[in-house]
């Protein structure tokens, strides 16, 4: 029994020998473990070190960012309120669609045409180039001619002047108003001065209205009296292709008197009919006459 109490705890002794042994490699291989343990930890302190430097800048930026968040939502919110209104619109735009594409395709066919018109008129352009050039060719006649008739128009007026005055004598033996529908050296009224200068002035075939002679009487008696040089006044008959025009063209004394040298012309479809130069003088009595006649 003995011997079995001592094999017994011979057992137990070197157990616990082994035990303790045990013990003493775990706890060193626990201190190595734990040197490693607190040099990783104060690498890793060192790395946290400038990581909690930056914190409170985190910290400001992470303020700063919530406060722009609040602005970001309200003008998301904006944003929100006007996509209705972005909606109708797109709605009114995609209804006006078809109209508008109907309309440009009327604008496609009429520009098809005005392309068409303008081919047309382009080859018309030499044509009338053409006559333009042949217009332009006959210019310098047409002022040659025009230049003759001026050169010849103040002899033929002298002419007649002289053979109304003899007509005139004759005429007042009879009685003034027995004479009439040539041009008259008296201007004893306006409206006879008119009706005998426009019967030279105007086409064969044209007469002056009553209302014509009437308004061109005032205009011319208004003329003479307030004009300066160079100040033109165009009289349209009720015949709308014809008018007359008067221009002053000097102011003179000649004995005594107060006169005008005046043009007049005739004009048919905006195109020179005839024209010529009158002296006209004011009289004691007021009234205006041919300067030359003996009569007043």
């Amino acid at each position: 029994m003995k011997t079995i109490l001592k094999g017994f705890h011979s057992v137990c002794v070197a157990l616990l020998a082994a035990s303790i042994f045990y013990l003493g490699y775990a706890l060193l291989k626990t201190a190595a473990r734990v040197e490693v343990m607190v040099t990783t930890s104060e690498g890793i302190a060192e790395k946290l070190g400038p990581v909690v430097d930056l914190s409170p800048e985190f910290l400001d930026e992470s303020e700063q960012l919530r406060g722009t968040a609040t602005e970001v939502v309200a003008e998301v919110e904006a944003v929100r309120s006007l996509v209705p209104r972005i909606l109708d619109e797109s709605a009114a735009i995609r209804q006006s669609m078809p109209a508008i594409l109907e309309q440009t395709e009327l604008m496609r066919k009429e520009s098809e045409q005005i392309r068409a018109e303008v081919a047309l008129f382009r080859a018309q352009v030499p044509g009338m180039l053409a006559e333009l050039e042949a217009y332009r060719a006959l210019v310098p006649q047409v002022l040659d001619e025009s230049q003759r008739i001026r050169e010849t128009i103040p002899p033929t007026l002298n002419r007649v002047e002289r053979i109304v005055l003899e007509a005139d004598e004759i005429a007042s033996e009879a009685g003034e108003n027995v004479f009439t529908g040539m041009i008259s050296g008296i201007f004893k009224a306006p409206v006879k001065l008119l009706g005998n200068v426009t019967d030279f002035l105007l086409p064969s075939n044209t007469q002056l209205s009553e209302s014509d002679i009437a308004e061109l009487k005032k205009r011319m008696q208004d003329f003479l009296s307030i004009a300066q040089i160079g100040d033109v006044q165009t009289f349209v008959t009720e015949e709308p292709t014809i008018s007359l025009q008067f221009e002053l063209l000097s102011h003179m004394q000649i004995d005594s008197m107060d006169c005008r040298l005046v043009a007049l012309r005739s004009r048919k479809a905006n195109k020179l009919f005839k024209q010529t130069e009158l002296q006209i003088c004011l009289d004691d009595d007021g009234n205006w006459f041919l300067h030359g006649s003996e009569e007043r």
